[in-house]
């Protein structure tokens, strides 16, 4: 049973938890500018009471879960970015999910990341994950409980940056071994998928538990309610597959994620969108999000219309990236605003009037 929290319930904050029920029913338009996203230097708080100054080799016990939390929040009304509920997660520049299942985790300061190394060489050795995946659980449900005792009703909690079965196999095996079991070893991959989809899920429900719920509801990473219960996936390795390859490979394990939850999106990016045809051959995930990539990385915006319409005839899209006012009139104009969600992310003063 999931705890109510003290959310004020305004009418004004009904009418959107309504309007965000009919989005992922395809009915309906939603939109927000929101701070940067970009990542810069990582902070990162160890428990000694310092600041990591130096790429370092992480484990649970180093972290400083207290400042890793952020401050107390004075009590008051749930904030939003115009149409999306602003959230919180934990600490999510760690790769929880791949630490859990064992992988070394180095932090990259100036780099402004945490990279997860693979552990399984080949099936034949025996591998050598670490010991820690109980602590880095047991840390991650103390940060969601810290999250939820300090948020003062001003935010909702959601589930951490949890990376799909597609990007475990490649944090695990490293991606030479994902990529050739497909053929040398698949019934063995096929077992490594099983086993890391099934922990994904018990690393989701170990958050959901403990996340109150919101007239019912949960709010997905991206600030959006939903009548019931959320999850997110994710599939950036499929960037080394063929379609046909994520799907008969990898969707039917994102497939099962989705179906863990009343809820579920998919993240993609601008730069991979292969994989959207087989994503809307089936029902869930029910929504799709697209992280706009730079160029080069990624098309130009006026090449993706085309995909994002296709989308939009099957399934909501998250459109999330730096847009800028010629960008943001050119996919309120030239897609349909029922089931679209634009998050404009950048100066807030650049964005006035929309």
């Amino acid at each position: 049973m999931h705890a109510e929290h003290w959310y004020t319930l305004t009418p004004a904050l009904q009418a959107l938890l309504a309007r965000h029920a009919a989005w992922w029913q395809k009915k309906g338009l939603l939109y927000a500018e929101t701070p940067d996203g970009s990542l810069g230097d990582l902070w990162l708080p160890l428990a000694d009471g310092t600041l990591a100054e130096q790429d370092v080799y992480l484990t649970p016990d180093m972290l400083d879960a207290d400042r890793a939390a952020g401050e107390h929040s004075e009590t008051g009304a749930l904030q939003t970015w115009n149409d999306i509920i602003q959230t919180q997660h934990a600490f999510s520049r760690v790769p929880w999910v791949e630490a859990i299942l064992g992988c070394p985790i180095r932090a990259s300061i100036k780099g402004g990341s945490m990279r997860a190394e693979h552990f399984i060489r080949s099936w034949e050795a025996d591998p050598e994950p670490t010991s820690d995946g109980p602590q880095w659980l047991a840390l991650l449900r103390t940060l969601v409980n810290l999250l939820v005792k300090r948020s003062g009703g001003r935010w909702v909690v959601s589930h951490t940056l949890m990376r799909g079965p597609s990007d475990l196999a490649e944090a695990v095996l490293g991606a030479d071994l994902m990529c050739l079991s497909q053929y040398e070893q698949p019934s063995r991959l096929h077992s490594f998928l099983v086993d890391a989809t099934r922990r994904f899920i018990d690393i989701w429900h170990a958050q959901v538990e403990l996340i109150p719920s919101l007239e019912g509801g949960y709010v997905n990473w991206f600030g959006i309610w939903a009548p019931g219960t959320v999850v997110r996936t994710q599939c950036d390795a499929s960037a080394m597959l063929s379609a046909a390859q994520y799907r008969d490979w990898y969707l039917p394990y994102d497939q099962q994620i989705a179906t863990a939850a009343d809820y579920a999106v998919i993240h993609l990016h601008s730069g991979s969108l292969h994989t959207v045809g087989p994503i809307l051959e089936i029902e869930r995930p029910q929504a799709i999000q697209v992280s706009l990539d730079p160029q080069p990385s990624g098309p130009p915006l006026e090449r993706l219309l085309p995909v994002f319409q296709r989308i939009l005839q099957a399934k909501p899209l998250i459109v999330d990236g730096e847009l800028n006012t010629r960008q943001v009139q050119t996919l309120l104009e030239r897609l349909p605003s029922d089931g679209l969600c634009i998050i404009a992310r950048g100066n807030p003063e650049q964005m006035a009037g929309l």
